[in-house]
């Protein structure tokens, strides 16, 4: 590779890297020696074999041990005071990042899901965001048709019920409304009679009634005499000596 494709890097960023730092310079410095764009996922997939490149083109790396809890700035002027300031290196070669690029292209697939099921669950909370408003009135109406369907079933027994007692008039003959007023026109004559034949001379009453009932109407007979149509002895009895009883 030529030296134009090289590139020149503070010796504290490439310390950095070797001491598990993060930053802009570090961030930097994997996206040249990978040839793309990272995330910070793919950085810490590219960070341990990017150190070894960096070993592999310069072993005294390896000899740069940083340990935890060590001032920072301290160790990297120490560490440059034996190796430079600065550090001119070339990227990694496509031979060896093509199974590191597959690695990646995996978790950027990955993540592309993950982003569009986040995308869909969004969406998914937006509607129902927009629905919780109908929630109340949903649940009223679910109310109400519980109450009607519990009145269906109390009228669906009552019919059934019905129709149980309808059964027994089945085959009964309907009555007839004029059989009926003349039985009660029959009923209320007999009573008159009865009442006539319970007054005062009710039965003649009663019994001319019954004739007025049976015989057509007469034609008025012709008036008699006053004198010869009451006979001398007509009366209720006699009485006294003289035996001239009482009468009209």
């Amino acid at each position: 590779m030529s030296d134009e494709a090289r590139r020149v890097f503070k010796m504290e960023t490439i310390l950095g890297l070797i001491a598990g730092k993060g930053g802009t310079d570090v961030s930097d410095l994997l996206c040249y020696l990978t040839q793309r764009e990272l995330s910070a996922d793919e950085e810490g997939v590219v960070a341990p074999m990017s150190k070894g490149w960096l070993y592999s083109m310069e072993p005294r790396f390896m000899q740069c041990c940083y340990e935890e809890g060590e001032p920072f700035d301290a160790w990297t002027k120490k560490q440059a005071s034996k190796l430079g300031s600065n550090v001119s290196i070339e990227p990694i070669p496509a031979t060896d990042m093509a199974s590191i690029s597959i690695v990646l292209d995996k978790l950027a697939d990955a993540k592309a899901t993950v982003a569009e099921q986040a995308s869909a669950i969004e969406g998914l909370q937006a509607n129902v965001a927009e629905f919780e408003p109908f929630k109340a009135q949903a649940a009223d109406l679910e109310k109400k048709v519980e109450d009607l369907s519990g009145k269906l079933d109390a009228a669906q027994t009552d019919l059934a019920k019905a129709k149980k007692e309808l059964k027994t008039f089945e085959g009964k003959v309907a009555i007839n409304e004029t059989e009926v007023e003349s039985s009660v026109k029959d009923i209320v004559s007999r009573a008159v009679k009865d009442a006539l034949a319970s007054l005062p001379a009710g039965a003649a009453v009663a019994a001319a009634a019954d004739g007025a009932e049976a015989a057509p109407a007469a034609e008025e007979a012709p008036a008699e005499d006053a004198g010869s149509s009451v006979p001398d002895d007509f009366g209720f009895g006699a009485s006294g000596s003289d035996d001239s009883g009482f009468g009209f």
